[in-house]
């Protein structure tokens, strides 16, 4: 697609296409599948060329997903491949979620620029990048260019964790002196130098009355002057000080260094565009530019100004007093997006050359097209800034003025500043600790695969802050989330895990293969995840805004309880009973309930309550009943049933007592011998009428099985047929007589056992509105 403004129709009607297909196929058994295949061959060859299609279009997705990385597509000829090549497939997922992690930092404001993958949208390979001769930052093999930080005249210490202290030398249109400035504060950290400054300054007068944009100088016919002499620096000063306004911008480096690099800087009038080299080992005393940066007067135009803030102050010691950040100019006038590509597409028509969007801007001498591609930036923005201040005058009102507004937001990003990164191995927080990767991830994490993961982290961070190498160098969040759940503990394995393996690591194997081993055999016994993890709620904590706690020691916190339950409200709260007796309503009040419902103290921790449940004792309950009564119990079922609707009541058969000599009773029979079960035999005593009956109906019986005609042997062929007997037919003996005293007989029922026999949980042949539930 041409234009990005196509993006939302395609989005729209892609989104439909797979909903239909996934209805589509859902409504077809996975079952019948093999069925239709055997009983029609024209079902069977659509779905072999459908399946192979799918294959195809899977293919070609990974293929270009992969391309201009370092990641190898699979590629899926039939479906076991699909088996065969799936780490590889998770691979390319991984990497996919690594630039989408990417691209929301450069959104949020983490990062300053977005990955390739979003910018080369016309698909450019890395073989591409390469011809046009300059190397990218995602070449994360060894630097290919001299690191300039080796040649420094203040020495780069990564190893350093106390408070940074401003490398402010002389404070030029100084409030407050610069003795004042760089006192330390209770914690031992510095304030913004130019606090007071900043919160001073004011916009010029130029800035709240509408005037016709002043043009900018044609892009073909002027060129920029290239700053890398301190002489240099000095000429574009004087000229810097007689504008009414300038443009700043900075390119970073941050792959080859472990806290980044200012690479260039680009300053533009109304007149003039230069380029300075900040790489020199001089490079400290750029701070003279601080005669412009923090006269008020002046008025220093940034778009997303929040990183080249801290960059500035970490690099060069240089402060910015009366900014206007024009990334809150267009978020003032709701803009449908904000960044300065889009701002140069509105208002120049401009569209600068992407392909060096990530170069890395270490490379000297600069080609010609990094050279116009950097002046571009900041070429067009005085341009800009007219337009936006006219349209945010035309939309203010007496109640809001939208200029005030850009005032206030970018005086909130000059005011911050640098602060050392940190690294806190035991709770993980701080920029670029273990404890924000893991609350991005969804995977679920066991004890020695999160001890595993924190160890390894932390091995990484120590590895690039000594090779003075960002941690993507030694290998990127996708590996390490691989080798925390794989755990390997010998040499090949981990090789294969951490693949492609970058040098620094190749050359530290076995020490990581240590850490691991280490992490894995104490992990056992450690928290998990689930114990540490803290939902965030709303407000600067959910906004990642909160300052990180510093290093401590000591056991890992635990996520903390609540006081109140949500769905109890104060019944748990049974430590402390109260002191005076409660005030007793119409309500019941909160003691009552805590009476009514003792619940024991709950564990704080998932490891807390596996341990108590995996130690505590089994209670015996004392019985209730007899232990006969218990034994037919206690493997007895019933169900529990809320029916919709009404349903009809089916008779209970009785139950034979346990008297019964025999379970071939006929009915007549059982009437004789049936006993009282509304009496209790184990509570009550039987009264002499009832013994009296009893042992009649024992003589019966008895007299019945010592009869001498049961010893004759059994004649079949004189018998009457079972299954096909007549019902009203009498019983005859087996002389042919019938038999006196005994009943007709009744058809032969072969499933009369079965209905004997203990009833269970019945299973419904149809479905009846409700609910029911099964107890044993």
């Amino acid at each position: 697609m041409d234009s990005a403004a196509e993006f939302t129709p395609f989005q729209q009607r892609l989104t439909s296409s797979l909903v239909q297909a996934t209805r589509t196929v859902g409504q077809v058994p996975v079952g019948d599948l093999s069925f239709h295949r055997s009983s029609n061959a024209e079902v069977s060859e659509s779905l072999d060329e459908q399946s192979g299609r799918l294959l195809s279009l899977t293919s070609s997705i990974l293929k270009a997903a992969t391309a201009g990385t370092d990641v190898s597509a699979p590629v899926l000829s039939d479906q076991d491949s699909i088996e065969d090549n799936w780490r590889g497939i998770v691979d390319v997922i991984d990497a996919l979620l690594e630039r989408a992690d990417a691209c929301l930092d450069e959104f949020t404001g983490v990062i300053k620029k977005l990955s390739p993958s979003l910018q080369d949208k016309d698909g450019e390979n890395k073989t591409a990048r390469k011809a046009h001769g300059f190397p990218t930052i995602y070449d994360y093999g060894p630097s290919k260019i001299s690191k300039p930080q080796l040649e420094f005249e203040r020495k780069v210490d990564n190893t350093d964790t106390s408070p940074f202290k401003p490398l402010l030398k002389t404070k030029p249109h100084a409030i407050e002196s610069l003795e004042q400035s760089l006192t330390p504060l209770a914690d031992a950290r510095y304030c913004n130098p130019y606090e007071a400054e900043i919160r001073a300054a004011k916009f010029p007068e130029s800035a709240y009355a509408v005037s016709p944009p002043i043009d900018y100088l044609p892009f073909e016919s002027t060129t920029a002057t290239f700053v890398d002499t301190l002489d240099g620096v000095k000429e574009m000063l004087a000229e810097l000080k007689a504008a009414s306004e300038i443009a700043i911008d900075l390119e970073h480096h941050d792959v080859h260094a472990y806290n980044g690099l200012v690479s260039l800087m680009q300053i533009s009038t109304r007149n003039k565009d230069w380029v300075v080299d900040t790489l020199k080992p001089w490079r400290e005393e750029l701070q003279i530019l601080n005669e412009v940066f923090a006269d008020p007067n002046i008025l220093k135009l940034f778009h997303g100004s929040t990183m080249d803030i801290i960059w500035l102050q970490r690099d060069l010691g240089l402060y910015v007093v009366g900014m206007f950040d024009t990334y809150h100019a267009a978020y003032a006038l709701n803009y449908p997006r904000k960044s300065l590509k889009y701002l140069l597409q509105k208002f120049v028509n401009f569209e600068a050359d992407k392909r060096y969007q990530m170069a890395d801007w270490r490379i000297r001498p600069l080609p010609s097209g990094m050279f116009d591609y950097a002046r571009s930036d900041t070429h067009y923005l005085l341009y800009i800034y007219d337009n936006l201040r006219n349209e945010l005058l035309e939309h203010s009102t007496p109640e809001e003025n939208l200029i005030d507004y850009v005032q206030e937001k970018s005086k909130s990003e000059a005011l911050q500043r640098y602060e050392r990164p940190v690294y806190d191995a035991a709770t993980g927080q701080g920029a670029g600790g273990w404890y924000d990767l893991m609350s991005r991830n969804s995977a679920v994490f066991s004890k020695e695969q999160f001890a595993v993961l924190r160890a390894v982290h932390e091995w990484r961070d120590k590895v690039a802050r000594e090779a003075d190498e960002g941690v993507q160098c030694v290998f990127p969040k996708h590996v390490l989330f691989r080798v925390a759940h794989a755990m390997p503990l010998d040499i090949g394995t981990l090789f294969r895990t951490v693949s492609p393996v970058t040098p620094i690591t190749k050359e530290r194997i076995s020490d990581l293969l240590e850490v691991i081993q280490t992490a894995k055999a104490e992990g056992a016994t450690g928290p998990e995840w689930r114990d540490v993890y803290v939902k965030p709620t709303r407000g600067p904590q959910a906004q990642g805004l909160m300052t990180p706690p510093t290093t401590h020691e000591g056991p890992l916190p635990a996520a903390s309880r609540c006081e109140v339950s949500q769905f109890w409200g104060a019944v748990l709260d049974s430590q402390t009973p109260p002191l005076t007796p409660p005030e007793y309503s119409i309500v019941a009040s909160a003691e009552a309930r805590r009476l009514s419902l003792p619940l024991p103290p709950m564990p704080k921790t998932v490891s807390e309550a596996r341990d108590k449940l995996a130690t505590q004792p089994k209670q015996a309950t004392p019985p209730t009943s007899t232990p006969k009564e218990e034994k037919e119990d206690k493997n007895k079922v019933f169900t529990v049933k809320d029916l919709g609707g009404p349903r009809k009541r089916k008779s209970t058969q009785q139950a034979e007592p346990e008297s019964t000599p025999s379970s071939s009773s006929e009915p007549g029979e059982l009437d004789e011998i049936s006993l009282d079960i509304g009496n209790d035999t184990d509570s009550a005593p039987l009264t002499k009428k009832q013994r009296r009956k009893e042992k009649r109906a024992q003589k019966q019986n008895e007299k019945r099985f010592q009869n001498p005609e049961d010893s004759t042997p059994f004649n079949y062929d004189a018998a009457d047929p079972i299954l096909n007997a007549n019902s009203n037919s009498r019983s005859s003996d087996r002389k042919g007589k019938p038999k006196s005293g005994l009943p007709s007989r009744r058809p032969f029922d072969p499933y009369k056992k079965a209905l004997e026999a203990p009833s269970g949980a019945r299973k419904e042949k149809r479905e009846v509105p409700g609910k029911s539930f099964t107890f044993r």
